[in-house]
C-alpha cells in the first residue's frame, strides 16, 4: 500500500472513530436506562408521599384507639363499682350511670373515628401494593436496560479498539511530514481533509481550480500530496 493510500486509510479510521464516539454518546440504550431510572424515581417519590400521609392517618388512628382503650378501662371500673357492693345510695348510682352513659357515647364517637380512618387508609394500602409491584417491574426494567447498554458499549469498544489498531498501522507507515500536514488540516476539514484530484479539480472543493493551478497539479507525479489553492485541503494526485 502506498503512503497516500495509507493516508486515506488513516482518514477513514479517524472518520470511523468519530462516528463510533458519536454513536456511543447518543445510544438509545442509554436513553432507555435514563427513562427506566426516571420511572423508578417517580414511583419512589409517590411511595414516599403516600407513606408520609399513611403514617399521619396511622398516628391519628393509634391516638383514637388509645383513647378507646382508656374509656373501656374506665367503663370496666365504673361497671364494677355500679354492680358491686360499694354503692351506698341511689344518688351515687345515678351519678355512675350518667358517667357510664357519657363514656359510652364518647366510646362510640372514638370508634367511629377509628373506622373512618381505616376506610381512608384502605386506598393508600391498595395503592402502595400496586406501587410495590410497579417498583419490582421498574427494577427489572433498569437491570435489563443496563445489560442492553453494556452489550452495545462492549461492541463499540471492540470496534474502537480495532479501528485504533488499524490507525496505528497506517500512521506507522506515513512519512512524518505527511502526517504533520494531515494533523494540522484535520480540525478544519474533518472527514474530507484528504481528497483526490478529480479531472481538473479538487474533489472536496466547492470551487473550480484556476486552470493554471489545475495544470500544475496535473503535472505532479502520481501519489504526490498537494494543497488545494482554493479550499486548502490536501489533494492526492
Amino acid at each position: 500500500m502506498s503512503a497516500m493510500e495509507d493516508l486515506f486509510a488513516l482518514q477513514d479510521e479517524d472518520v470511523l472513530t468519530g462516528q463510533l464516539k458519536y454513536r456511543k454518546a447518543r445510544l438509545p440504550e442509554a436513553d432507555a436506562v435514563v427513562a427506566a431510572e426516571s420511572a423508578r424515581v417517580q414511583i419512589s417519590s409517590e411511595v414516599a408521599d403516600l407513606r408520609i400521609e399513611r403514617l399521619d392517618h396511622a398516628r391519628r388512628q393509634n391516638r383514637f384507639e388509645g383513647e378507646v382503650a382508656a374509656v373501656e378501662a374506665r367503663l370496666a371500673e365504673l361497671d364494677k363499682r355500679l354492680y358491686g357492693s360499694a354503692i351506698t345510695s341511689p344518688k351515687e348510682a345515678t351519678t355512675l350511670q350518667n358517667e357510664i352513659a357519657s363514656l359510652r357515647r364518647r366510646q362510640n364517637d372514638l370508634e367511629g373515628q377509628v373506622l373512618e380512618i381505616m376506610e381512608l387508609v384502605e386506598p393508600f394500602d391498595a395503592r402502595l401494593e400496586e406501587l410495590a409491584v410497579a417498583s419490582d417491574a421498574a427494577d427489572e426494567a433498569i437491570a435489563a436496560a443496563l445489560v442492553a447498554l453494556a452489550e452495545v458499549e462492549v461492541v463499540i469498544a471492540g470496534e474502537l479498539a480495532e479501528s485504533a489498531t488499524r490507525r496505528e498501522a497506517a500512521v506507522g507507515s506515513l512519512p512524518a511530514d505527511v502526517l504533520a500536514r494531515y494533523q494540522q488540516s484535520l480540525p478544519s476539514f474533518g472527514s474530507s481533509t484528504v481528497v483526490r484530484f478529480s479531472g481538473a479539480d479538487c474533489s472536496g472543493c466547492p470551487y473550480s481550480m484556476p486552470s493554471m493551478e489545475a495544470d500544475r497539479v496535473k503535472g505532479l507525479a502520481a501519489g504526490t500530496l498537494a494543497d488545494c489553492s482554493e479550499c486548502g485541503r490536501l489533494v492526492v494526485c
